[in-house]
């Protein structure tokens, strides 16, 4: 990996929310005004506080690094997906690599970012619907 390359003064950003087995968890990918790519993740639970908070902090923080010393975003994307833990497949994890998917599709495609959110969701709900028939 390149040496860390400097964070500008301000850059774009995306918030996303996602429901999780933990509850609502945002995050907010920055990309970068020199390469289009993102740059930074940053994640917060609905809830204040708490192991998984500052587990997700030191998360988006080695992400960021990684992604601003030559990471590229879908590796990140990659490394993040299919962790699951007790409460289902459904985590926090997946949710952050969801925010990171959405972000990449909307930057290589130009298709806006909510609807490529509501179309994911629609997929996992008729997901959801043929588990059960």
């Amino acid at each position: 990996m390149s040496p860390k390359t400097p964070r500008p003064k301000a850059a774009t950003g995306f918030t996303i929310e996602r429901r999780s087995s933990c509850g609502k968890i945002y995050t907010t990918v920055t990309v970068s005004p020199t390469t289009a790519k993102p740059m930074e993740v940053f994640i917060r639970f609905g809830k204040a506080g708490g192991c998984g908070s500052a587990m997700a902090d030191g998360i988006a923080r080695l992400v960021s690094y990684g992604l601003r010393s030559g990471l590229e975003p879908t590796d990140a994307f990659k490394a993040l997906s299919g962790i699951g833990c007790h409460l289902g497949s459904n985590t926090c994890l997946n949710c952050v690599a969801e925010s990171i998917r959405f972000v990449l599709a909307h930057l290589e495609t130009g298709r806006d970012i909510n609807e490529l959110i509501e179309d994911a969701a629609l997929a996992e709900a008729n997901a959801s619907t043929h588990d059960f028939i």
